[in-house]
């Protein structure tokens, strides 16, 4: 069986975020805020406590610069 949108829409925010950890990806490249967006359409609960943990992946990114 296939996985709802919001299924994916996790599934994609999570991997962008994991992306953004690992900085094999930047925040634009990664992705998450459209998915984020999309998400927020379909389950808002999940969307705010994926959203704070976007934030904080992001604020972590800016503040390291290159590693």
């Amino acid at each position: 069986m296939g996985m709802t949108s919001e299924e994916l829409y996790v599934k994609n925010i999570e991997a962008g975020i994991r992306a953004i950890r690992l900085r094999t990806k930047s925040p634009k490249e990664s992705g998450v805020g459209y998915s984020l967006n999309k998400l927020k359409e379909v389950n808002v609960g999940l969307y705010e406590d994926y959203l704070a943990k976007y934030k904080k992946v992001v604020e972590d990114y800016n503040k390291g610069g290159d590693q």
